[in-house]
């Protein structure tokens, strides 16, 4: 049988853990962002375009941009193309042509997930906006198979660039 001091000390050092488990999960980057668009039937036409309409309030900060495709075991490829027309604050606009891997050789996926696989795409890192307002992600597929079959969602994540020291 333990005593109290040992069961004290016990208890305490669980509190420790837990309070340390709690400020590890808090810490994690800051999201300004993150949305999805859905396809119905998992279906996505190439004349359509999906549109991220992002507010931006702080200009002092630098962030990250992912591209999020969730796919399910019916898509075909083991990749895919994104045209993806990036309008800033300032009006300026940027288009990027992006080719993902979804899937490798042998047909395994590489996102997360069991009948559906959710994959991150790295986009901008470590970028400043110029000004506050709001800025414009459009999202089209570039694939030669129209409609494209087996594209559940398409999402947009934006997060705070970790501090670089």
């Amino acid at each position: 049988m333990k005593r109290n001091g040992s069961m004290k000390n016990e208890f305490l050092m669980y509190c420790g853990i837990g309070a340390l488990l709690l400020f590890t999960a808090c810490s994690q980057e800051e999201e300004l962002y993150y949305q999805f668009r859905s396809f119905p039937y998992s279906v996505w036409d190439a004349q359509e375009e999906i549109r991220f309409e992002v507010p931006l309030h702080s200009v002092q900060e630098h962030y990250d941009v992912y591209l999020e495709v969730r796919n399910t075991t019916g898509y075909n490829f083991r990749n895919i193309w994104l045209i993806v027309d990036f309008l800033n604050t300032d009006g300026t606009l940027q288009t990027d042509t992006i080719q993902a891997n979804l899937a490798d050789i042998d047909g395994k996926w590489y996102g997360s997930g069991i009948s559906m696989y959710d994959t991150e795409i790295p986009f901008q890192t470590n970028i400043q906006y110029p000004d506050s307002g709001i800025c414009v992600y459009t999202i089209r597929q570039g694939m030669q198979e129209n409609p494209l079959r087996g594209i559940a969602d398409v999402g947009l994540r934006i997060t705070q660039s970790p501090q670089i020291q």
